[in-house]
């Protein structure tokens, strides 16, 4: 008797997938990304715009003074 070969699972075709494009003029300058140290951005890394002597956060608005 004879057993079947096992047949090995076969990769799936590449597809060309489109890359996301990002587009840095749209960044102010002097942004950086900094942790948020309130519980509304759960205390993560965010972008933060110049604002005065310190960085305001763009995501809840709160002022974080200069890192």
């Amino acid at each position: 008797m004879k057993l079947p070969a096992l047949q090995r699972p076969r990769r799936r075709p590449v597809t060309d997938v489109p890359f996301a494009e990002f587009d840095l003029t749209a960044l102010a300058p002097g942004t950086r990304w900094l942790v948020c140290e309130t519980t509304a951005c759960a205390h993560l890394t965010r972008r933060h715009t110049p604002a005065g002597t310190g960085y305001r956060c763009t995501t809840c608005g709160t002022l974080k003074g200069d890192s």
